[in-house]
């Protein structure tokens, strides 16, 4: 079994092309002997955005706290605290934060 403190993982910024205020924590990942999916913590700050991309796997989204504003395959949808998004592999995606509160979710994706 592995336990993880939050705080002790740290918050790295997400320097892609396209992406602005927004951190990323490796929760659990490969190196941590997790085989299938890592899971990712992200926090996105008011008017911040993850940069549009597309990849070959899937991704398992859960919002803890703010409203994702989701763009995927030319769909844009408002999504709340306590939901969950499904991201099909290959599919164009961004998530950005247009309310006032950081926007925090979990994603999920197969180990890399």
């Amino acid at each position: 079994m592995i336990v993880r403190d939050i705080n002790d993982v740290e918050a790295t910024q997400v320097t892609e092309s396209g992406a602005s205020g927004t951190t990323i924590r490796w929760l659990l990942k490969r190196a941590d002997g997790v085989p299938t999916f890592a899971m990712r913590y992200f926090v996105v700050q008011p008017g911040g955005s993850t940069p549009r991309h597309a990849h070959p796997w899937e991704h398992e989204i859960y919002i803890i706290s703010g409203t994702c504003t989701a763009f995927c395959e030319g769909e844009t949808r408002r999504v709340p605290q306590a939901h969950a998004i499904y991201i099909e592999p290959d599919a164009i995606h961004s998530f950005a934060n247009e309310g006032n509160d950081d926007l925090i979710f979990l994603c999920m994706i197969p180990v890399q």
